[in-house]
């Protein structure tokens, strides 16, 4: 899916034409050639069993008769096949035309690709990192199901409308088995030093690539030997160029040699870039003389190091717990109030009785009434005389009495709790209303919302955990960055480990101790909220039950029994859902109006 070259150039082999590729595949509607390169070209179709979207890819027919790279190619169309990844292009068919192109074909991602977006002009630090690691995650996705790309460059990275990174064309992948380059295929100006050289290549190569690519992103140009530093052309730190060099050193043994490590150190360094002015970094060369300080030295440390307490003091407001540096355990949190419990008050409701008249059949003798048990009440009927031994022919007999008979009728079933939430739009507009207040004041309470503070507190954790780097010995700094990029993330935790190293530990014992005290903060005014919107709806069902409403005063306590036990903001659909969950109803049931 490659979009390096425009359609309108001359390409570099012979291209078929829309007209001539759905004569060699009829199974796909071809809409028009998108693009080609010097390994093959793309075109927009549709896949006429499915109705979807596709790229189709094709190879020049001279690959398609070397019987080996044929083999291997359908081979490793399967691999690829099988890498399922939210940033990698998915491959749905493969095979060969009867004229002897190789094809894949390919999901069609509606944007552009990276080589299009960097020419359109320069690409904001924030975002090249983002789109760095999206390449980083997909290409770790490989790797872990041994598949090497080796064709990395911004051509071969689709952007999606939302920023999405979709790694594409991995028609060039291989397995990585370490052996050595007897065909060195792809683009020079990212390929590694040992694909051009014909040795020995793994993931290192595609790391180098990312390299480059992230360099070209940061500066809008590919890397020149020798290479400018990316100050020269935007207003970054120095530690982009080290990151860069090292993940393009010419010796694959010193670059990073594996990509989720490259990718913990772009998120380190995006994260360091956005903090105030007036951190202090401490380098490894000063690590080094920890052990030889002058007094003069130890001085100026002294004063430095009561500077930052200074400062960190006021970004932490004073709160009553330890700052990042510290290890004192903060106190315990206030308990939680108890819930307001749900009253209840049943009410009896009369039978009522309807009057049915009956009137008896002419056939049937007064007996043939209604058994006795299943009437409440019956009003005699008189009697006809006797008839006469000899009767005058032909004489009617006199209609007989209307007889009332009281049938009991049931009342209908009281409301159950479920009922009462999902249908509360239809039966109780004003409670469902009231409900839907609720939930906007919730989410305009600021006490409650402790991402903003969270962030802040992760502003602050970050810096610490790169000046303890300097003090953790080799073997242990996997701990360290690997903290930085889940914080950096906004990824869950791991758990603390014996391994870790000192400073670690501290500065994650005090992390913990913050955190909690900031989402025990956000934990009581939730609870505070909800108590005062539980007393409004009770409220509300006192009023009903004293105006006779007795339905609508047990639906307002059940609405304010539910309201209490929710964890989430409130509103009609967190309701249904707690309800129908806490009695066996499945959510789709939830929605569904009770009939």
């Amino acid at each position: 899916m490659s979009q390096e070259s425009s359609a309108q150039h001359q390409p570099p082999f012979d291209v078929p034409s829309v007209e001539e590729m759905a004569a060699l595949l009829p199974q796909y509607a071809f809409e028009k050639l998108a693009a080609f390169g010097g390994m093959g070209a793309v075109y927009r179709g549709r896949q006429v069993s499915l109705d979807r979207p596709v790229a189709i890819k094709i190879l020049p027919p001279e690959f398609g008769r070397q019987e080996d790279f044929a083999d291997r190619f359908k081979s490793e169309a399967r691999a690829m096949a099988k890498l399922n990844h939210t940033h990698i292009v998915g491959v749905y068919d493969f095979g060969i035309t009867t004229e002897g192109h190789l094809y894949l074909v390919m999901e069609w991602v509606e944007g552009q690709t990276l080589h299009t977006l960097i020419q359109n002009g320069s690409i904001p630090v924030r975002k090249a990192a983002s789109l760095a690691m999206q390449l980083c995650d997909a290409l770790a996705f490989a790797h872990h199901h041994k598949i090497l790309h080796r064709d990395i460059k911004p051509g071969n990275i689709m952007i999606s409308e939302d920023d999405q990174v979709k790694v594409a064309d991995f028609g060039l992948a291989r397995p990585i088995t370490g052996e050595a380059e007897e065909n060195p295929f792809g683009t020079p100006d990212y390929a590694a030093p040992e694909i051009l050289g014909k040795g020995a290549v793994d993931q290192r190569a595609d790391i180098f690539a990312a390299g480059v690519v992230l360099y070209e992103m940061l500066t809008g140009r590919v890397p020149q030997q020798p290479r400018r530093s990316v100050q020269e052309f935007a207003p970054l730190s120095p530690r982009w160029d080290e990151l860069i060099d090292r993940a393009t050193h010419a010796d694959p043994a010193k670059r990073f040699q594996d990509v989720g490590e490259f990718r913990a150190h772009i998120a380190m360094l995006i994260n360091q870039s956005a903090q105030a002015v007036g951190v202090v970094a401490v380098s490894e060369d000063e690590s080094k003389t920890v052990g030889a300080f002058k007094p003069l030295n130890l001085v100026l440390i002294a004063a430095g190091v009561i500077v930052i307490g200074i400062v960190l003091s006021m970004m932490f407001k004073a709160e009553p717990v330890p700052e990042v540096a510290l290890t004192q355990d903060t106190s315990t949190l206030p308990p939680q109030a108890d819930k307001p419990e749900q009253e209840s008050e049943e009410k009896k409701v009369k039978e009522p009785v309807v009057v049915v008249p009956v009137v008896e059949p002419e056939v049937k003798p007064p007996e043939a009434a209604p058994p006795a048990e299943k009437m409440v009440a019956v009003v005699p009927v008189p009697v006809p005389e006797p008839v006469p031994a000899v009767v005058p022919a032909m004489v009617p007999r006199p209609a007989p009495a209307e007889m009332a008979v009281v049938v009991p009728v049931k009342p209908p079933p009281p409301e159950t709790p479920l009922e009462a939430i999902l249908r509360l739009e239809e039966r109780d507009p004003e409670l469902a209303q009231l409900v839907t207040e609720f939930g906007t004041d919730w989410l305009a309470n600021t006490e409650i919302d402790a991402a903003s503070e969270m962030q802040s507190l992760a502003d602050k954790y970050i810096p610490a955990l790169q000046r303890g780097l300097s003090s953790v010995v080799l073997q242990q700094r996997d701990f360290v960055l690997s903290e930085i990029s889940h914080i950096a993330n906004h990824e869950p935790l791991s758990e603390p480990d014996l391994l870790w190293p000192e400073v670690l530990k501290t500065l994650r014992k005090a992390y913990d101790a913050q955190s909690e005290a900031i989402q025990g903060r956000a934990r009581m005014a939730a609870q505070k909220m909800r108590s005062a919107q539980c007393e409004v709806v009770l409220e509300m069902a006192s009023v009903r039950a004293a105006a006779g409403k007795a339905e609508a005063a047990k639906r307002a306590e059940v609405v304010a029994a539910e309201l209490a036990k929710l964890k989430t903001a409130p509103s009609l659909k967190a309701l249904k859902r707690n309800v129908a969950g806490s009695m066996g109803v499945g959510s789709a049931r939830a929605s569904e109006p009770v009939r």
